[in-house]
């Protein structure tokens, strides 16, 4: 005969163990969905790995103190934060790439791209995007979402036009958009204030907006192969230049204000139509490199004297009639021509 004194323990007991299977079931069928779940995630993975096979990109290897290609083991893929796909002769890319959220640097220089898939705006991480060497005929306006950008490199594609967006950029320190078909170089250029270099070379714009005196952090400028006919005086506003390439423009004349660029120590002005230089070109007394080839100069102004950091002047190819005896002060000169 059973104890009525058990009979609510036994009850208790089977309420409890039904309420454990429950929980167990609940657990369980948890599991499987994230299983489930994983499996369904985990596809955007072999969408990237089958195209790295597809396009025979190389695989993951270590070269020269960097990794370069694109890993086939998962695990791998999940942790990059650097994709270097240099060089691989793609034509596209995946919209599966925006999910490697933890890049911060990527790396599609030398291939055949005429656009890039929307979803690198989801890259929010990135700090360096290297784009140069391909077919882009416009930067797409998800660029601009990039608001960690540091280092945005464009060259050798086949832009046109800056879009506004760019502007918004202000973390850049350096942007590189040479070998570009641009006409025209806009104001909100000046809104990149923390650009340290900027390399607009070989593009076809004749002139430059006064708003690049804003940029007073650089300290490279490189605007050789362009069609300027002259310089804002605002460009005396960029102390911090050391590096300036103005080379292969059509500059008849420079501004007085060049020659607040006191921390230059290399100055390429060939290949212009100068026919003088301002007496302020001898405050550049940092100078190491002046190069004046291959322009309409016939003579040079006494100051050029105080410039006895000089060891490159380069004067060929100018129909120079008179020295001022000031030059016998540079010193230390070794070079009177190229150095390349």
């Amino acid at each position: 005969m059973t104890d009525n004194k058990n009979v609510p323990k036994i009850i208790e007991n089977s309420g409890l163990a039904l309420h454990k299977t429950r929980n167990l079931l609940s657990i369980t069928d948890k599991i499987l969905k994230s299983k489930t779940l994983a499996v369904v995630d985990d596809a955007w993975l072999d969408e990237l790995i089958a195209w790295a096979d597809e396009n025979d990109v190389r695989n993951y290897h270590f070269d020269k103190g960097s990794w370069y290609g694109f890993p086939r083991d998962k695990q791998i893929i999940l942790s990059m934060t650097e994709l270097d796909l240099y060089n691989n002769k793609l034509t596209e890319i995946p919209e599966s790439i925006g999910k490697l959220t933890n890049l911060t640097t990527l790396f599609l220089d030398d291939n055949q791209l005429t656009e890039i898939p929307k979803s690198i705006g989801n890259l929010t991480n990135l700090t360096a995007l290297f784009l140069k060497g391909n077919r882009l005929k416009e930067i797409p306006e998800f660029i601009g979402k990039l608001a960690n950008l540091t280092k945005l490199y464009l060259w050798d594609n086949k832009l046109t036009e800056l879009p506004e967006f760019i502007g918004n950029l202000t973390n850049l320190t350096e942007l590189d958009l040479s070998d570009n078909p641009l006409i025209e170089i806009p104001e909100f250029i000046g809104n990149l204030t923390n650009l340290t270099k900027l390399s607009l070379g070989r593009n076809q714009f004749i002139e430059l907006p006064e708003s690049i005196g804003n940029l007073t952090n650089l300290t490279e400028l490189f605007l050789k192969g362009n069609r300027l006919t002259k310089l804002p005086e605002s460009i005396g506003k960029l102390t911090n230049v050391t590096y300036l390439n103005l080379s292969q423009n059509q500059l008849i004349e420079l501004p007085e204000s060049i020659g607040n660029l006191t921390n230059l120590t290399s100055l390429d002005l060939g290949f212009h139509q100068l026919t003088k230089l301002p007496e302020s070109i001898g405050k550049l007394t940092n100078l190491t490199k002046l190069e004046l080839w291959d322009n309409q100069l016939t003579e040079l102004p006494k100051s050029i004297g105080k410039l006895t950091n000089l060891t490159l002047l380069d004067l060929r190819e100018n129909p120079i009639k008179f020295l001022p005896p000031e030059l016998s002060h540079l010193n230390s000169i070794t070079k009177f021509g190229r150095y390349y």
